[in-house]
């Protein structure tokens, strides 16, 4: 077993089981004041660790074109579409749409906790393992770019930064990493920070 496989079935150990149910997945992230109903629309997204042809993690650059979060830094993913199973099945179909990965490329390793958005989504994040180089085929109309970033970084706590920011005059904490070409930030940088940690804990 190499350093990788060890530390990967390591971070594995630390995720939910791929059939835990997601109501007992526990929720971080946004809370809005003072709102007495909140209703986050449910989404799921692949975290793509990739063996080769170096350890590294995928990331997309989200199209100008997008509805919402454009031009961001986000993981592949989605809102549930029709009766597919959720959250597994939604974010190997929106990953195949947006990046052209195939969900038989990918092993499921198992899920992180849920993380509510300021844009009203509560995502699950899928962490999945290509063992091959995929044929990457962007959806242009949804992704501007695909990049990646070394596993090494990723998973080291020390890449993370935590930041104060203003958005509608409420103050909020915010998460960064910086990427040789684009900086990774808000949710898709919280959800690597704790990714981070559950390999530093593993």
């Amino acid at each position: 077993m190499t350093d990788l496989d060890d530390r990967l079935e390591r971070l594995s150990s630390r995720l939910f089981p791929a059939d835990t149910p997601v109501a007992e997945l526990a929720v971080d992230g946004y809370r809005p004041d003072g709102a007495s109903v909140w209703q986050p629309r449910p989404a799921a997204v692949l975290v793509p660790l990739m063996r080769a042809p170096e350890p590294s993690l995928l990331l997309t650059v989200r199209s100008g074109g997008t509805l919402t979060h454009a031009g961001q830094v986000a993981f592949p993913g989605g809102g549930r579409y029709g009766d597919e199973t959720f959250p597994i099945d939604t974010a190997l179909r929106e990953a195949e749409e947006e990046t052209g990965i195939t969900a038989e490329s990918v092993r499921i390793l198992g899920l992180m906790r849920q993380f509510d958005t300021i844009s009203a989504y509560r995502v699950v994040p899928v962490v999945g393992l290509l063992d091959e180089v995929p044929s990457f085929n962007p959806c242009p109309r949804e992704v501007r770019a695909v990049f990646t970033v070394p596993l090494a970084r990723v998973l080291d706590p020390a890449s993370y930064c935590r930041h104060r920011v203003m958005h509608r005059q409420r103050d909020y904490e915010v998460w960064s990493m910086r990427s040789e070409r684009w900086t990774v930030w808000g949710a898709t940088a919280a959800m690597l920070a704790h990714l981070a940690e559950l390999s530093a804990a593993a």
